[in-house]
């Protein structure tokens, strides 16, 4: 008799009745389902991982989602990951040509935006790691690139249709590239005298030379695409240089103020012809010594960061000397060799009497770069003050009575008076007296004659087309009666004149208890009801002369400015809302003085 093997199957339902006639030659492990009763193969290397699998298939058990175990912490790897040499090498020659071709700080690799950026960047690439035809370019945005940039434009249009405004033009060069950048802001006052500030953008300037005609057909083409113009109602603020005036010759100019002082100073400080002799020898050992220390890596140890000269900052010279000048006795053993004798060949008393005299020109300077008021009132006062404040005293020493001399002679001719000045000045409540100048009260009282006159003649004119055209369209067959004979014997409308009743007005009121905290537009808010034809005037003239861009801000340095970076100099102090259409933004050190770049101010 032949014996036959039993299947599988039949093997399983004898162990399932645990069928005493089945005997295990060789012992094999093995688990059973407790609910279907299925043998599972048990082996030492996987453990129960069979009946774990078992049971996720099994058709008697049911999983309640609500006994399920979740995840909710995961581990990271103990492992370190490994990056190859060659990659890093690669990503470091990479920063490095970041650095250099975009003249950026080599500290901008530790800042938090920078990092976020290449997280992103670097997760976008995991993705699409798998497509080949994807660029980095199509994942980098268009440097101009707003939210909805054709409705902000139409905004632009609409908001400064048939209005006054003023242009602010700032030009500079990015010293490392040598490309130059052309910025535009606007700036109005609406019937409300509330102030508003439109940056139009930095534009690459893309012109074969820097010659005038170009010069002006660039700023002619920055402003036409948002449907402004220089035109009778518009006014330009930019510096004083030589291109500048010639390239916006027949326009509404107004010279930079702030421009005016900092040229002023450069040119006493840095100038032989200026013949501040003891002046400049100061500066000259200031500035060295300043980049000597800087280039030692010492100034950890002095309680505030040495600031070197630039020209394009507001009040550089201020700044570089006021902090050596504190910080003097902490360097008293800090040079050695030449540094160390020209330390000791420095006039101290001299360096202390030129921080205590120019501190009244950086706080002009700050005063004049007000950002939520119009500032051009405070242009003709400001002025008088810095030529009372330059006048030589019988205690002076040899260097700051030629210095006073300079300055004073120098503002006096470099920095004129203009009408816009004059009538911004008669409209301030508080500053109508010109300081006792009759002679510019006057000339501001008839500035403002002028000014009605027009403005209602202007008015009239509209009115009379606007009659004209309705006149035209009726029929001229139909001759209206009159109501009596003696109506043709009337005397004829009389020719507007200026409102002299309400400039007498004017000049009589007294102000001294409404006006509050310097607030000129709130004062004008209030007062243009009582006086109409002069707050229409002061709504033009009273415009705000400053540039709202970066570019300019990073030219003139907070208080705490021992506290800043030099290559992080991007501390624009933003305080009004300012809709940003196309901004680039470079630190101060980068920037250049192309002798035509507008400063920050009148």
């Amino acid at each position: 008799m032949v014996s036959k093997l039993l299947t599988r199957t039949q093997l399983e339902q004898l162990f399932k009745k645990n069928n005493t006639s089945i005997a295990l030659k060789k012992g094999q492990n093995f688990v059973i389902c407790d609910k279907c009763r299925t043998i599972v193969t048990y082996k030492s290397s996987t453990g129960t991982g069979g009946l774990k699998k078992h049971l996720a298939s099994c058709d008697k058990i049911t999983l309640s989602n609500t006994t399920q175990s979740i995840i909710t912490t995961y581990y990271t790897t103990s492992k370190p990951s490994i990056i190859p040499e060659k990659i890093k090498k690669e990503v470091t020659n990479a920063y490095l040509e970041f650095i250099a071709l975009d003249g950026r700080p080599f500290e901008i690799v530790s800042r938090i935006g920078f990092k976020n950026m290449l997280e992103t960047i670097f997760k976008a690439g995991k993705i699409t790691a798998n497509s080949q035809s994807t660029e980095i370019s199509d994942l980098l945005p268009h440097p101009t690139t707003v939210s909805t940039p054709s409705q902000l434009r139409n905004d632009i249009i609409f908001f400064f249709y048939r209005r006054s405004y003023a242009v602010v033009i700032d030009m500079w060069t990015e010293k490392y590239s040598g490309i130059h950048y052309c910025g535009a802001t606007v700036r109005e006052i609406d019937e409300n005298f509330y102030l508003h500030s439109f940056s139009l953008g930095c534009k690459p300037y893309t012109l074969a030379n820097q010659t005038a005609p170009n010069i002006r057909k660039f700023i002619d083409d920055l402003l036409h695409d948002y449907g402004l113009s220089l035109n009778t109602n518009s006014f330009i603020v930019t510096d004083n240089e030589p291109k500048m005036l010639a390239a916006l010759r027949g326009a509404n100019r107004v010279g930079c103020s702030d421009h005016y002082i900092n040229k002023a100073l450069e040119h006493a400080f840095t100038s032989p012809k200026s013949n501040c002799v003891e002046v400049i020898q100061v500066f000259d050992i200031v500035g060295s010594l300043v980049e000597n220390f800087r280039r030692c890596h010492r100034q950890i140890k002095l309680s505030r960061k040495l600031q070197t000269f630039s020209v394009t900052r507001f009040s550089g010279a201020y700044y570089m000397l006021n902090v050596f000048n504190i910080t003097y006795n902490e360097r008293v053993d800090a040079f050695s060799g030449s540094h160390y004798n020209g330390f000791e060949s420095l006039d101290k008393d001299l360096l202390y009497q030129l921080c205590e005299f120019i501190r009244s020109f950086d706080e002009v300077i700050t005063t004049l770069s007000e950002e939520t008021q119009p500032t051009l009132h405070k242009v003709i006062p400001l002025r008088c003050l810095l030529i009372n404040h330059c006048t030589p005293k019988p205690d002076d020493i040899s260097g700051m009575m030629k210095i006073k001399l300079f300055l004073q002679e120098r503002i006096m001719d470099k920095w004129p008076i203009q009408s816009e000045h004059l009538l911004a000045t008669l409209l301030h409540p508080r500053l109508r007296d010109f300081s006792g100048d009759q002679a510019l009260k006057d000339r501001a009282i008839e500035l403002l004659q002028s000014s009605i006159s027009s403005s209602a003649d202007s008015s009239s004119n509209n009115t009379s087309s606007c009659n004209s055209s309705l006149s035209s369209s009726v029929d001229n067959s139909i001759t209206p009666k009159k109501t009596n004979i003696l109506s043709l014997c009337y005397d004829k409308p009389r020719a507007t004149k200026p409102a002299l009743d309400e400039i007498l007005l004017w000049l009589q009121s007294d102000f001294s208890k409404d006006f509050i905290n310097d607030d000129l537009l709130l004062f004008w808010r209030r007062e243009k009801d009582d006086f109409p034809s002069i707050a229409k005037i002061a709504r033009k003239d009273m415009f705000d002369s400053k540039n709202v861009l970066t570019t300019n801000e990073l030219k003139r340095k907070p208080d705490n400015i021992h506290e800043q970076d030099d290559d992080s100099d991007h501390y624009a102090s933003k305080k009004l809302k300012v809709i940003e259409i196309d901004e680039c933004m470079f630190s101060s050190d980068d920037c250049e003085n192309d002798d035509y770049e507008s400063e920050k101010g009148n």
